[in-house]
């Protein structure tokens, strides 16, 4: 791995105001008064990751927990937005992310390593799957039913199995509810959108005098949409220079050409020579465009640039149902059957311009038109066009216009856009557990069998059909002087697709029929564990688990009917049909050294092991070892190393081969600043000699094949932390926790995007490498047509830092109580800094991502920002029936990577957001709640569309909403 240098990125600077957050978040630490009194009791559980029973200050493993107040209080409809506050949490996909959301399914991404190397569990199991990568969706959480949430960081696969490289977040459920509990939440923005509605009904019941329970839960949830033309920061496309920008892909459409051909193109006013329509030319672009009536017209920027923003969403539409129950009761004094089972239906959508694409026919990189001089379809401007300049069309004389690279062509007669999807997803568990005596010792043992299944349905409207495109182009004139399609097939409607409004409004319901598919992901599960003490040594008893786990995992795809019948040509998707099973065995050891003496109140080391064989790619081995030490009762050290795996998900093995768009800039173009040595190699890839100086690129990105690997093999890791937790002695409540962590990811499965190769390419600057045979340049205009890639094991992550959390309550002075009730203070705070993130593909330079935005925040909704310093404090006041809180939220500066330093003035200031909220018990039943988020309606720093995407920011990582409000009411008899 690679660690960052001051040559790789430019020094990072702090602002004044960062330097005051920095400094009130330390002071906070520091400001507890020293008084002194008895630490707080501790119980005994079993903690996320371990499946020894110990206390919860003594985890393994850097552990925070964020309790059910604080899902209750942050008004938010689904919980990823609570876990993405914390410093330990980077960008994963959330309710603001459109198109890379694609499905809607939100995951928690630990420590930026990607939401497939965290593992979610739910009780400390794996929660029912939702899509093809087996990410657990954190809108099917029943977030009134959680009691807590515990997120553990390193290699916790020793202890659950593959997926927790970067760590897990594990749910733990509420199993012992009374009575009847009702929440009824209604929230807005303040500008009057993003409206939410949040019922909960939750009923609970002892049975056979208490030797069980039953709890029933039942949840409505409505949440509107956002609109990016709706915020002034993503009302317009912005360009790294911080101008108006847009897509090239234009209403009417355009056609790519040379310097060279431009000059002597003819379109009735001499060679050379293009009118340019209304609104000016700032910038000529090396294309033409179609007006009304197919007119031939110069391409110009930003004039002709087209703003996409308009029907995109900020804030994805939700409505969702979710049913649960649990059940737990005493066979008999020793032995506890129990049950779950989870039922979610939820429909979600995002929503995009008109459809963008490049024209083609068939799968081939030109689109043809066939008989031009006597096309009944084309407009007289047009057909002059090809007439005129066979040169450029027809250098063959064939009678048929070739146009390479297709046309670039906003449908937007074909309306925006929207891919809306229904999900139901099921789990259920059963199991018994218990405990037996061998001799004055207690095992506790556990036997449980799960069953999972997810099913999305996705419909998509407003996207063209290329087959049937091809179909309307083709078209001959009737024996009554009609124009009308040459084959007579699915009510085939003639398409014009040159010039401003040319589709008739029957040829855009033809060209556009709804697309479908299915996706069912089938999980089973069995396991079986044993836990206790197997003998005592001098300094304590020895404790250990083992246990055994089946994993059976099924994942199919099915397209519609449009698809399989390959009506949209290379972007058709194709049946992904796969899956796999593991059988594994496990074990635990916790072996105590040295206890109650002298700087040694304890010592004791502590092993996990796990052996799995996968059905797909065989063996796999993961452990950890541990070390804790507490030279006084008050303070422990720990440290761990732990060996991780992840085993390829089903997506990635068998995904069939499709086609996509990945936004980006050709290295090539003059505004990447290429070296004399790229532009030498540009030139050899295709990029005309006369126009390398001032190459320009037409597009705001390429088209990207990439697909599944069958022989991908399993990711491995190696994580080291090392911490301290201090129940400080001489302040009553107050504890600290500080932690280390690296963590080293290789043979990580990863697909180089269209971006990430082109830059491999031009660094690497060698012909008969695999990332430059991957590209595909136009003859003539050097263009990048098409850009291909495919899953491998050809990625290494590594990421290190230190997490700082610490929490301390106080009883305030009677006159801060409210109707002469006593008062308490809570201060808690999550801090994390952030040395290193770095990414590398083979073959090109490792990327260091900590505090630097480029395309680090331009990778897709894995990859968002990652500030190098990242923090939250917290302040409750408690008095009688009377709660209130506040919340800082502090997420440091971006910088520009060196790569794109010179070329942008784009900076990403440091932003602090404030959060207020309170509750009020009206009486012991009735308690009213509500709050504001953003309180002050501070604004995402700009990063444009080339590193932040659509939203012109990185919407995994800065609040986007603005301020926004919420109010409740909670019952509970």
């Amino acid at each position: 791995m690679t660690s960052k240098s001051a040559s790789t990125n430019p020094q990072r600077r702090g602002t004044a105001l960062s330097t005051a957050v920095r400094t009130l978040l330390a002071l906070s630490v520091a400001a507890a008064p020293c008084y002194v009194s008895a630490q707080e009791t501790l119980t005994e559980v079993v903690v996320t990751g371990s499946r020894l029973v110990r206390s919860d200050l003594s985890a393994p493993s850097p552990t925070t927990v964020l309790g059910q107040d604080l899902v209750q209080m942050s008004g938010d409809t689904t919980v990823e937005t609570v876990l993405n506050e914390l410093p330990q949490l980077s960008g994963g996909t959330n309710s603001s992310v459109n198109s890379g959301g694609g499905s809607g399914v939100l995951t928690a991404n630990l420590r930026g390593l990607g939401a497939m190397r965290t593992l979610t569990l739910v009780n400390g199991r794996r929660f029912i799957p939702a899509n093809g990568a087996g990410n657990v969706d954190l809108a099917t959480i029943p977030t009134a039913l959680v009691e807590r949430v515990e997120v553990i960081t390193g290699g916790a696969s020793a202890v659950y199995g593959s997926d927790a490289i970067a760590g897990a977040v594990n749910f733990i459920l509420r199993d012992d509810v009374e009575g009847l509990e009702t929440s009824a939440q209604w929230g807005e923005t303040a500008e009057g959108d993003g409206g939410s509605q949040n019922y909960d009904l939750l009923f609970g019941t002892n049975v056979a005098e208490g030797r069980g329970n039953v709890t029933l839960y039942l949840s409505r949830s409505i949440r509107d949409p956002v609109m990016m033309e709706d915020r002034a920061f993503s009302r317009t496309p912005l360009n790294a220079q911080l101008g108006v920008s847009g897509s090239s892909n234009i209403p009417g459409g355009r056609v790519s050409l040379s310097a060279a051909q431009l000059a002597t193109l003819n379109v009735g006013q001499g060679p050379g020579v293009l009118p340019t329509g209304d609104g000016g030319c700032t910038t000529r672009l090396n294309s033409i465009r179609f007006g009304a009536g197919g007119e031939v017209l110069a391409h110009c920027d930003p004039e002709n640039l087209y703003n996409y923003a308009a029907g995109n969403y900020l804030l994805r539409p939700l409505e969702r149902w979710q049913m649960a129950g649990l059940g737990r009761f005493d066979v008999t004094d020793n032995v506890e059957a129990y049950t779950d089972i989870h039922y979610a239906l939820s429909n979600n959508e995002y929503q995009q311009a008109s459809d963008s694409l490049a024209i083609v026919t068939g799968t081939n990189p030109y689109f043809e038109v066939r008989d031009y001089a006597t096309n009944p379809v084309l407009p007289e401007d047009v057909r002059a066009l090809f007439m005129n300049n066979p040169q450029i069309f027809d250098p063959t004389g064939s009678g048929d216009a070739r146009i390479s690279g297709g046309i670039a062509r906003r449908l937007d007669e074909l309306g925006l856009r929207n891919f809306a999807f229904e999900r139901a997803t099921l789990g259920g568990t059963l199991g018994l557990r218990g405990d037996f005596d061998v001799g004055d010792r207690t095992w506790r043992w556990d036997v449980f069998g799960q069953y999972q299944r997810s099913r999305t349905d996705e419909t998509i409207n407003g996207m063209m059909s290329a087959a049937r495109m091809s179909l309307g182009l083709d078209t001959v004139v009737n024996s009554s002087g009609q124009v009308v399609c040459a084959t007579q097939v699915f009510g085939c409607v003639p398409v014009n697709p040159f010039g401003i409004g040319s589709i008739s409004p029957e040829a855009a319901a033809f060209i556009t029929p709804a697309r479908s598919s299915t996706e069912v992901f089938e999980r089973k599960v069995f396991g079986a564990s044993l836990a206790g003490e197997v003998f005592t040594l001098p300094a304590g008893p020895v404790s250990t688990a083992i246990g055994v786990e089946y994993r059976d995992d099924q994942y199919e795809f099915m397209p519609g009917a449009t698809d399989l019948a390959r009506e949209y040509g290379s972007a058709s998707r194709g049946i992904t049909i796969g899956g796999f099973d593991v059988s594994e065995v496990f074990g635990e050891v916790r072996i105590p050294i040295l206890s109650g003496l002298p700087f040694a109140d304890i010592l004791a080391i502590e092993g996990a092991g796990r052996l799995s064989d996968y059905s797909n790619f065989g063996n796999a081995t993961t452990w950890r070892a541990g070390l804790e030490w507490g030279p006084v009762q008050s303070l422990r050290f720990r440290t761990a190393y732990n060996v991780a795996i992840r085993a390829p998900a089903i997506s990635e093995l068998y995904s069939p081969i499709s086609e996509g768009f990945s936004p980006g800039t050709d290295p090539c173009a003059a505004s990447r600043n290429p070296t004399q040595a790229q532009k030498d190699f540009c030139v050899q890839q295709g990029v005309p000699a006369a126009e390398i100086n001032n190459f320009q690129q037409t597009v705001l990105g390429f088209s990207q094949l990439s697909g599944g690997n069958p022989d991908l093999k399993e990711e491995t890791s190696e994580t080291f932390t090392v911490g301290a937790v201090w129940q400080v002695p001489f302040v009553n409540n107050y504890n600290v926790a500080v932690d280390y962590y690296r963590i080293e990811v290789e043979d990580a499965v990863a697909t180089m995007n269209a971006q990430t190769t082109l830059d491999v390419c031009y660094q690497m600057l060698d012909a008969s490498s695999a990332p430059c045979q991957a590209i595909f340049r136009l003859p003539g205009s050097g263009q990048v047509y098409q850009v291909r890639a495919s899953n491998s094991n050809i990625g290494s992550l590594s990421v290190e830092g230190v997490d700082l959390s610490t929490d301390y309550t106080m009883d305030l002075p009677d006159s801060f109580g409210l109707f002469e009730n006593s008062a308490k203070l809570g201060l808690v705070m999550h801090a994390g800094w952030l040395f290193e993130r770095v990414r590398q593909i083979i073959g090109a330079r490792p990327i260091d991502c900590a505090g630097f935005f480029g395309s680090c925040t331009a990778q897709g909704s894995d990859s968002g920002g990652s500030p190098d310093f990242k923090a939250t404090l917290m302040a409750t006041y408690n008095s009688g029936p009377l709660r209130v809180r506040s919340q800082v939220r502090y997420i440091d500066d971006l910088q520009p990577l060196s790569n794109i330093a010179a070329s942008t003035p784009v900076k990403a200031d440091s932003v602090t957001y404030i959060d207020f909220s309170a509750s009020y018990k009206i009486n012991d039943s009735v308690e009213a709640f509500g709050g504001i988020d953003n309180a002050f309606d501070e604004q995402p720093p700009l990063l444009t569309s080339s590193w932040g995407g659509d939203a012109n920011t990185d919407v995994t990582l800065y609040d986007v909403m603005g301020r926004r409000y919420f109010v409740g009411l909670r019952t509970k008899f």
